[in-house]
């Protein structure tokens, strides 16, 4: 599957459309008339199967699931060029998770919460990231950094999961509250995966930008030096006047040469 999966963009192309399709689903269901529950179960089973083929690309490929716009054989703009469409589908797909939230809301008349738990998800991984360089840098073990690390992302987890758990329960009931919070999970959890993907892209775009950027740098700055250099080495040109005095220009030699003639004039 991994051969399959780093030879070919059909499965990232699976599923840019199956998540079309759920966003049509819904819109249909927003916008029709008769608001049947059929579009929201098609339009939940897009979302779900599209979060399954998410992960299953994440859990073979890792860090290299964007190979397609982050190899290296590949340029600056040609990566910039194919980064656009993957940062316009993770906005595409945060659009729809919501837009199916209000569909939901809609349809059972209750209003539910997921927000909370979008950011907890969201956040996990840039604070554990963070903590785990701060804790480096004051010197904490490696052990012990995992330990906090683990913890922090844990309590980010359950938090942010339990608080939209029991608001859901209390707003729509223990059934229908507890079914949304974990779908929304899912969902959320394959979007957060996209996420941080997409800021890893950017993260080694602007890298190459800043490595760029230093050899230019370094480059004008060594051309500078060497023409300093050089001019230092260079001996300055002496212009010399009628009583053997050097001058660095012309005209200070020719104004010299005045006066001494003047003076020569005087005393004859």
């Amino acid at each position: 599957m991994k051969e399959f999966l780093t030879s070919s963009t059909l499965p990232f192309w699976l599923v840019f459309i199956i998540v079309a399709a759920a966003f049509g689903l819904t819109l249909l269901y927003m916008k029709g008339g008769s608001k049947s529950s059929k579009l929201l179960f098609a339009s939940a089973g897009c979302m779900l199967a599209a979060t399954i083929l998410e992960i299953v690309i994440y859990s073979v490929l890792g860090g290299n699931s964007l190979w397609w716009c982050t190899s290296d054989k590949y340029g600056f703009f040609s990566k910039l060029f194919k980064l656009v469409p993957f940062a316009l589908f993770v906005a595409f797909q945060v659009l729809q998770v919501f837009f199916f939230k209000g569909a939901v809301e809609e349809h059972i008349g209750k209003e539910l919460s997921m927000k909370a738990m979008f950011i907890c998800l969201v956040l996990t991984f840039p604070i554990a990231f963070v903590l785990a360089i701060v804790l480096g840098i004051v010197g904490v073990s490696d052990d012990t950094v995992s330990v906090i690390a683990s913890v922090v992302f844990a309590v980010l987890v359950v938090g942010g999961v339990g608080w939209a758990l029991m608001r859901n329960v209390r707003s729509a009931g223990w059934r229908q509250g507890a079914v949304f919070t974990a779908f929304s999970l899912v969902c959320v959890v394959a979007v957060c995966l996209a996420i941080f993907l997409l800021i890893v892209a950017l993260l080694e775009l602007f890298l190459q930008v800043l490595m760029v950027a230093a050899v230019v740098v370094g480059a004008i700055y060594a051309f500078g030096f060497m023409s300093k250099e050089a001019s230092k080495q260079q001996p300055q040109q002496m212009f010399w006047d009628k009583d053997g005095n050097g001058h660095f220009t012309a005209n200070a030699r020719n104004e010299a040469n005045r006066k001494i003639d003047e003076r020569r004039a005087e005393n004859q």
